[in-house]
């Protein structure tokens, strides 16, 4: 776990203890990597690591989700009289798991994809997801499943898109993604023979 900061100042603490395991992570395997590593490497008490986080698994997670939300405010250049639609939103989405390469290769590196995407369903279906814009105004439970199969779906894609080393352009992951989301992936009837 972590705590959610009050202060400007504790807040940037805390960013700071993040993006130390991420570099410390760019280098060495999850596990291999101690608070006190953690604390040595930003000069700091090993206790004030505990005002933030209860472990360093929770610095993992804190690292994750604040990613997750900074693509809340993320932006890419639009071209004159574009308008919001699920390509220009899902090739947004591509761009910044674009930039956050050096997350996704260090989750990679420690064997910590899971991680990013379970705490990539709990954030889009807490208040604050980004993919309920994508999804129709259906029955909750309904919307809950289908969030959870998109965005597992998405974070998938996005996984292999960074295994792949980023082959295909970002706009035309976002169409094969629309086409995803948007078109029936089987028909109806099924020929086993």
């Amino acid at each position: 776990m972590y705590k959610m900061c009050k202060t400007e100042q504790s807040a940037a603490r805390q960013r700071e203890l993040e993006e130390g395991l991420l570099l410390a992570m760019g280098s060495r395997h999850y596990d291999e990597i101690t608070v006190s590593d953690l604390c040595d490497q930003i000069r700091i008490p090993r206790k004030s690591f505990y005002r933030y986080f209860s472990s360093k698994d929770g610095a993992l997670h804190a690292l994750i989700d604040h990613t997750l939300l900074e693509y809340e405010s993320y932006s890419i250049p639009t071209r004159p009289g574009e308008k919001r639609t699920y390509q220009v939103e899902l090739e947004r989405f591509f761009c910044f798991w674009l930039q956050q390469k050096p997350l996704l290769d260090a989750l990679t590196r420690s064997n910590l994809n899971g991680e990013l995407v379970i705490r990539a369903v709990n954030h889009a279906l807490s208040d604050a997801g980004m993919p309920r814009r994508f999804l129709p105004q259906d029955e909750i439970t309904a919307r809950q499943h289908a969030t959870m199969f998109g965005v597992c779906g998405l974070m998938s894609m996005v996984l292999d898109w960074h295994r792949t080393g980023y082959s295909t352009p970002a706009r035309q992951m976002a169409g094969l993604a629309v086409q995803l989301l948007t078109k029936p992936l089987f028909s109806d009837t099924i020929n086993i023979f």
